[in-house]
């Protein structure tokens, strides 16, 4: 080994020895051809800036010379025919003009001209001598005694031989600056051409030197990398890392090549080697090291710490070699990471297995009894039924409670495939614009009659929105979560307890917001051991709570699979006796309010009067009732309101609709509307609106003539859809709406249902035509479509369609009435009645061109509801 590494260095060194003579050749060469490049660009430079500066500039002013002599010439020769005092005045001050700009070429001539310095001399003295005689001659022409023959006789006399002489001298400079710009230009080529063929020579001499340096450094390298490979391959191969030193020094000779990819470093140094142990562990590998009579190997399975926190195991030999020169240290390090955490793993699973097999044993026993109670109140209840149906009000009494028991066991049902569904990574959410201020205002509405029924206080607040009210995302998901934590809150909560939502924007950002929603109630909380386990499937606080409070044990985990879904987070606070709180952060992306369909009434010119005696309530009704278009006035007092409307009355411009609070100090919204149908009649809808519950006025409200109520707080949505139900019954007295709505809710309406079982098909018609629709009923989708389209405009006011159905399902016919040429093709209601009732079944049926979705079992109230929608719709 020895041997091999002293090779080894010898190696090295010859190879930096040739790198340090081709490098020290190459640097010299390159000076050379760097002092060459730049004496030759000097030089070359130097004889350029000779020939672009000096005879083309000379030749261009001498040419100017030229010129303005030529030009002087032919001023003093009009004098010949034209020599007024003021032909020569003219001409004196042309004269001095020329004269004033001959001075710079010739200026210029001086200062580049190459050739003999007498040449320009010569110029500009027979230059001085033409100045003179020009004057001279001028005088001359001026005397009023001179013929037009005495001038051109003294011209030619005195001033043409200085012309021609002037223009001689000039182009004898010309022909010698020009012969001078061919010299240099020779010059100029003879070292662009010496230039380039010393720097190819000094080129092709680096070139040289440096193929044979690297062919000689290649043939170094080749020789090293064989004796190497076979050394580094060794330690390549396998999956530990291991470091040789001298055992008496400590001195490292050889570090492994995968020693930083097992390790996470570089070990510099033998203390190194162990800080990534315990300290225990470490201490006891150097004593061991140390002890010249330990046992070879000495080996340990170790917890190790990789620099970047990473945690691993490790089992780690030291070897002794004693049968070389001087002892060496072999140090292995093998991962076994892989093979803790299996064995890990596999106790784990087993410990999860067991548990879940105990846990889903309980749930489906506690279902058993869950599913049973129901059930067990259905049969009963249809028996007893069955035995009174001469008694009417005992068969009354059995079918509401054969009702409730089946919404139970829906819901059981619901919670069981809302799991299955989550697990089998088969949710997908919904990513649409919604409201906030609304989709909380559903939840509320929804959880406030339960607590009430239950004598429970709720109260909610929302905090920090502003006019930033549109989100993007899954409402009905969100809905649910809410609905799944409500749930509890009142089923734990006892009678006379309390119940609080807030919901507040937790963090603001460019185009994602964090919604926080606290749910909190003075139930019966749970212990910090109830907590750990309350989101595992299955589970629940205790096994006694099933008993007491009955539930499946899925909600919380549906609910945190939910919110994990949607990229939020859950959290939940409990204290036994005193109650639990609930706190979720989801993210939604922001929207605008142009993302939410925007209801509007600014086609009919309405103004409203509000009244309430909250000033910052009218405000904030005014400026909603602003944006679907409604003008708003507002007072503070009924009996203020009652005057008002009194006034606009008299004026014959009646107020179109009135808000009215329910309670207020002088005068409560009842007596307010009684006093306004005393002053003008039925004319002016009028809309009731608190933060009470309504249904204990209700009555006494209509009676007075109240057309709709609204609860507060007030929301765009639900604005608009009560104030357009309003306004439909203008000019009707108030017993109008009692009787329509003490009649059957589908009168006159005609309905094809599509639907392939029997018996469901029989309980859909039946129920419909109980509520006053006329139905004709098919078995499947083909059935249908031939149906429609044989059928003429009015005969059909909606369709019913299942979606699972042989021959065609209610997708593929829907999709085919549409695209018809039937007349009612794109407008007739098609809606949905089906067993699938997630939310993608929803989205699908959608796609497929149907205008809303009721799921099975059926809700006669909500699909008597959507139907009137929907019908109403078409026809508008």
């Amino acid at each position: 080994m020895q041997k091999a590494v002293k090779d080894r260095k010898g190696s090295v060194g010859r190879s930096q020895q040739m790198s340090v003579i081709s490098t020290a050749v190459l640097i010299l060469l390159m000076l050379c051809y760097l002092a060459m490049t730049i004496s030759n660009s000097t030089n070359l430079a130097a004889q350029t800036e000779i020939i672009s500066n000096h005879p083309f500039e000379v030749v261009i002013s001498a040419g100017d010379v030229k010129l303005y002599v030529s030009e002087m010439s032919l001023r003093t020769g009009r004098l010949v025919r034209h020599f007024s005092l003021d032909d020569v005045e003219f001409a004196r001050t042309s004269l001095e003009e020329l004269d004033r700009q001959l001075k710079t070429p010739v200026a210029q001539i001086e200062e580049l001209y190459l050739g003999d310095e007498r040449d320009v001399r010569a110029l500009e003295e027979t230059l001085a001598l033409l100045r003179t005689e020009q004057a001279e001659y001028l005088d001359f022409c001026a005397r009023l005694d001179t013929t037009a023959e005495d001038i051109e006789a003294y011209a030619q006399e005195h001033l043409q031989p200085l012309y021609d002489e002037t223009l001689r001298q000039t182009e004898e400079i010309i022909s010698i600056a020009q012969a001078k710009k061919v010299g240099y230009g020779e010059t100029a080529e003879a070292l662009r051409l010496t230039n380039l063929i010393g720097s190819t020579v000094l080129m092709g001499l680096m070139v040289v030197v440096l193929l044979v340096s690297q062919y000689v450094l290649h043939r170094q390298r080749e020789e090293l990398l064989y004796r190497s490979k076979l050394f580094d391959n060794l330690s390549l191969s396998i999956d530990d890392a291991f470091i040789i030193r001298d055992a008496n020094t400590n001195k490292i000779s050889y570090r492994g090549l995968n020693l930083e990819r097992v390790l996470g470093m570089q070990i510099e140094k033998v203390e190194d080697l162990y800080q990534g142990l315990k300290e225990e562990d470490a201490q006891a590998f150097r004593d061991g090291a140390a002890d010249p009579r330990f046992a070879s190997p000495l080996e340990k399975l170790v917890e190790y710490t990789k620099p970047n926190r990473e945690k691993r195991w490790m089992l780690i030999r030291i070897y002794r070699m004693e049968d070389l020169n001087t002892r060496q240290l072999i140090t292995v390090f093998s991962d076994r990471t892989e093979e803790v955490r299996s064995r890990q793993v596999l106790q784990e699973a087993m410990l999860t297995a067991e548990r879940a097999n105990t846990a889903k044993s309980e749930f489906l026993s506690r279902m058993s009894h869950e599913i049973r109670t129901p059930l067990n109140a259905i049969i009963g209840m249809t028996t007893i039924a069955a035995a009174s149906v001469k008694d009417s009000a005992r068969v009354e009494d059995c079918l509401s409670k054969i009702t409730f028991s089946s919404k139970h066991l829906l819901m059981l049902i619901n919670d069981v495939l809302d799991m299955s569904k989550i697990e089998s990574s088969k949710m997908v959410l919904q990513n649409e614009p919604f409201d906030i201020f609304e989709a909380v205002n559903g939840f509320v509405s929804t959880v406030y009659a339960q607590a009430k029924g239950k004598g429970i206080e709720f109260t909610e607040t929302m905090e920090g929105f502003g006019e930033d009210a549109v989100f993007i995302g899954d409402s009905l998901r969100l809905n649910q979560i809410l609905l799944n934590l409500s749930s509890n809150a009142v089923k734990f909560t006892a009678p006379g307890g309390s119940i609080r939502l807030e919901v507040s924007q937790h963090r603001n950002g460019a185009t994602v917001d964090v919604l926080r929603f606290v749910l909190s109630d003075t139930g019966i909380g749970m212990t910090k051991e109830a907590l750990e386990k309350i989101f595992q499937p299955f589970e629940q606080a205790d096994a006694s709570i099933a008993k007491r409070f009955g539930g499946t044990g899925l909600g919380m985990s549906i609910t945190r699979n939910l919110v994990t879904l949607m990229g939020g987070q859950i959290q939940v606070e409990s204290e036994p006796g005193v109650g639990t709180t609930c706190i979720v952060d989801l993210p939604f992306q922001k929207g605008t309010e142009s993302s939410v369909a925007e209801p509007d009434f600014g086609q009919e010119g309405l103004r409203a009067l509000i009244v309430d005696d909250e000033r910052q309530v009218c405000e904030q009704t005014a400026v909603l009732l602003e944006k679907i278009k409604i003008g708003a006035d507002w007072c503070l007092s009924g009996a203020e309101a009652v005057d008002r409307v009194k006034k606009t009355h008299r004026e014959g411009r009646d107020i179109d609709l009135c808000l009215v609070d329910w309670k207020m100090p002088d005068m409560d919204g009842v007596e307010v509307t009684r006093r306004i149908r005393r002053e003008v009649g039925n004319g002016v809808p009028i809309v009731m609106i608190s933060a009470y519950d309504i249904s204990e006025v209700e009555e006494e409200a209509r009676a007075a003539g109240v057309n709709g109520f609204l609860p507060k707080p007030l929301y765009r949505s639900s604005v608009y859809a009560t104030i357009k139900e309003a306004l439909e019954y203008k000019g009707r007295p108030s017993a109008y709406r009692e009787e329509k709505s003490g009649g059957k809710s589908l009168d006159g309406v005609r309905l094809l249902v599509a639907e392939d079982n029997a018996l469901n098909q029989e309980i859909a018609a039946t129920l419909l035509r109980m509520n006053g629709a006329s139905v004709d009923c098919v078995e499947n989708g083909q059935q249908a479509l031939d149906t429609f389209l044989a059928s003429s405009p009015g005969d059909y006011d909606a369709i019913l369609m299942d979606v699972q159905m042989p021959v065609m399902d209610g997708y593929e016919a829907t999709r085919r009435i549409r695209v018809s040429d039937h007349p009612l093709a794109l407008t007739i209601p098609i809606i949905a009645t089906t067993a699938n009732a997630f939310s993608d079944d929803i989205s699908a049926a959608l796609a497929a061109g149907m205008d809303a979705h009721v799921s099975k079992p059926l809700d006669m109230a909500q699909l008597c509801k959507i139907l009137t929608e929907c019908i109403h719709r078409s026809e508008h």
